[in-house]
């Protein structure tokens, strides 16, 4: 049973706006708002364990910190005394970061991501961190070290990954506000199956210093990878991206970012694209329904939507972003796990585009292949360029499904190769959930993770919003304005998740 988000007598389900409004107000002080987001805390997360570790001394002497600010007048800044999680992905001084790997579990940064520093900087109060997969590599959250994050929709039912615990803690109540990363879908697959809304940001607009992976101290952002928010209000991710969207330190030097403002306000007056089919991806028959019935929706509000693609190749567009994403992922692999993606691979055929094959193969290509595809990407950003000069947003799917069952088959990442997923009845292979996400991933385009006001089986379904590079600020707005016309986030029955 699902219930609608209220602010009436619970103000942990107002979104992060609406609870920065009621402090501002004094309805409510920022210790009192930690107290109840940590009694939800204790009332949900053991049944669902998406927030793995807090710091509750920390974040009530930042709250006591926040409230003698306002007492005095002066403002801490956008996030003023907002409590909230953040992925354990990232360095949280004071705080564990393991991003699930077992040899990181006593890792205490001393010092916070670049990301983390910029929440701080503007109030927000952080007292805890969220459940991630094993080096945030999967679309299940679940690890060694904490163990298995559930979907408040299904238990049974994969949370999403990698920012799987990020999506709950906002979809319970436990947190407004959380701060994923993607690099394959990781914060819109969580966010679409548990019915949140999440942002995937243009590659580059928010610095990663501080993320796992890479390993700890290391300085390269990975291609690709981006750090993103995700909350119960399109609102709440713009005003999230304004305070984490900044150039990294180096760069500050020189560069701010001036993001362009939305192409359009109004729900009717964007120009929509919609690729919904599995011609060339697969997808679940009832969510590709979902989907058209939302587009329907969007026709009778007034919106001109088109069934439409980039002028591109979409076997090679998966092809290179298979090979970018394992070739970088390939590089923060110790000798034994690099091994064994490379064994993985041998003796097959040369010709063979089998996932074994395809992320066998990628770590090991040499620096030409590597420089090749990024010529490759270019030229396919270009097209995707053009096609914005025709459309505002392109509405495609998220993933091949909704929430699947949790399959933890095997023993390493490799194990991913061999499972599977039904998909209309039959099945296909479990890395296919990467094709949608990577579409967009691999020509850096900013994309929101849209609620849809009709479900599949009972469970969430989201649908990606896409917009032209930098034009984050127009995905945003669109998905706003559908938030306004059609709902957006409801929320889980939290009875039934009681401890």
């Amino acid at each position: 049973m699902a219930v609608a988000a209220s602010t009436g007598s619970d103000p942990t389900f107002a979104t992060a706006g609406e609870q920065i409004a009621l402090m501002e107000r004094r309805a409510i002080s920022a210790a009192e708002l930690l107290d109840l987001h940590l009694a939800r805390v204790r009332q949900v997360n053991p049944t669902v364990n998406a927030v793995v570790a807090l710091d509750e001394a920390a974040a009530r002497g930042a709250a006591r910190a926040a409230d003698e600010a306002r007492a005095a007048g002066r403002s801490l800044g956008p996030l003023h005394g907002l409590p909230m999680t953040v992925k354990d992905t990232y360095e949280v001084a004071g705080m564990p970061a393991t991003c699930g790997i077992v040899a990181l579990k006593d890792h205490r940064p001393t010092r916070d991501a670049d990301l983390v520093e910029s929440l701080r900087a503007a109030g927000a109060v952080i007292f805890g961190k969220t459940n991630t997969p094993e080096g945030a590599g999967d679309h299940q959250t679940y690890n060694a070290v904490y163990g298995v994050t559930r979907n408040p929709w299904d238990l049974g039912r994969s949370a999403g990954g990698s920012s799987g615990g990020a999506a709950v803690a906002v979809a319970t109540g436990m947190a407004p506000l959380d701060i994923g990363s993607d690099i394959g879908g990781s914060i819109r697959c969580p966010a679409h199956f548990n019915g949140v809304f999440g942002l995937k940001p243009s590659f580059g607009l928010v610095p990663l210093r501080g993320h796992i992976p890479p390993p700890p101290g290391a300085l390269t952002a990975p291609e690709m990878g981006v750090g993103g928010p995700l909350a119960r209000s399109a609102a709440d991710l713009e005003r999230a991206l304004d305070v984490i969207a900044r150039p990294g330190a180096l760069d500050r030097k020189g560069k701010a970012w001036r993001l362009p403002p939305p192409r359009r306000r109004h729900l009717a007056d964007f120009r929509v694209a919609l690729w919904a089919d599995d011609r060339d991806y697969p997808v679940e028959p009832a969510y590709l329904d979902a989907i058209a019935r939302f587009a329907d929706d969007l026709r009778r509000a007034g919106v001109t939507v088109t069934a439409a693609r980039p002028a591109i190749d979409p076997a090679e567009s998966h092809a290179i972003y298979t090979a970018t994403l394992f070739g970088a992922w390939g590089t923060g692999l110790d000798d034994a796990a690099f091994a064994a993606y490379v064994e993985a691979s041998r003796g097959l055929d040369p010709a063979d585009q089998g996932w074994a094959a395809r992320v066998g193969r990628a770590p090991a290509q040499s620096l030409r292949d590597w420089l090749i595809l990024l010529e490759k990407r270019e030229r396919m950003r270009w097209a995707w360029e053009a096609f914005f000069r025709d459309y505002d947003i392109l509405l495609c799917p998220v993933m091949t499904t909704v929430a699947f069952p949790h399959d933890h088959s095997g023993v390493d990442h490799t194990a991913q190769m061999h499972r599977t997923i039904t998909v209309g009845g039959g099945t296909r292979p479990y890395l296919d959930n990467l094709i949608w996400p990577g579409l967009i991933t691999v020509v850096n385009l900013p994309s929101v993770a849209v609620p849809m006001p009709h479900r599949v089986g009972g469970l969430p379904a989201g649908v990606q919003a896409v917009s032209a590079f930098l034009e984050d600020r127009t995905a945003l707005a669109f998905a706003a304005a559908v938030e306004e016309r059609l709902g957006g986030f409801v929320a889980p029955d939290l009875e039934a998740l009681a401890a």
